[in-house]
């Protein structure tokens, strides 16, 4: 359920969470402050792996909570607004991407440079692998690859993904299934 994974990650009840999203309805700018700070850090996190753009995954997680703010009375409460939120940075992600599509050629750098210097060989190492990681994820179809960000990056369970993605469960296992099964593949050489 996903109000225990909000649970567990802001001290925030079930009940403490329901209040907040119906404040955030009628316009509470306070409720939708707390809201932000909860998941920006998130919404972030997954534009970042599915651009591969740092200034992009700013830039789009702002437009996430705007848009997420200025549709507020459209929230429906037997749906999760977490999934809501994550399928509008997924819709202006796809959006972004297709307005620049030579983007996706980026790498993903994440290599901590004291690491570096302390571990060298590892750290050389671990940035192939991420760099490779990464090349192969931008290369996977759409759906295989918001899928598995979804749920090995953000944590999302199936029914969440099929929400967010407005699929069913079955065609979120068989995605999951084919991008495990290319990223196997093209990953090879660093697997034991």
């Amino acid at each position: 359920m996903e109000t225990d994974t909000i649970n567990q990650s802001s001290g925030l009840t079930t009940d403490d969470f329901d209040i907040l999203v119906r404040k955030i309805k009628i316009g509470d700018c306070e409720a939708f402050k707390k809201f932000f700070f909860l998941f920006q850090p998130g919404i972030y996190r997954f534009l970042y792996r599915y651009l591969c753009d740092k200034d992009a995954a700013n830039d789009l997680t702002q437009d996430t909570f705007i848009k997420f703010w200025t549709n507020r009375n459209q929230i429906n409460s037997s749906l999760f607004p977490k999934s809501y939120l994550y399928k509008i940075a997924r819709n202006l992600a796809i959006n972004y991407l297709a307005r620049n599509h030579s983007i996706s050629s980026n790498t993903f750098h994440r290599v901590d440079d004291l690491s570096l210097v302390l571990y060298p060989d590892q750290e050389y190492d671990r940035y192939f692998i991420i760099d490779d990681l990464q090349k192969a994820l931008n290369e996977l179809p759409e759906r295989c690859k918001t899928t598995f960000i979804l749920s090995r990056f953000e944590g999302f369970d199936y029914s969440e993904i099929a929400g967010i993605m407005q699929v069913s469960v079955q065609t979120v296992k068989n995605q999951m299934n084919k991008a495990i099964s290319v990223l196997k593949k093209r990953l090879s050489s660093h697997l034991v």
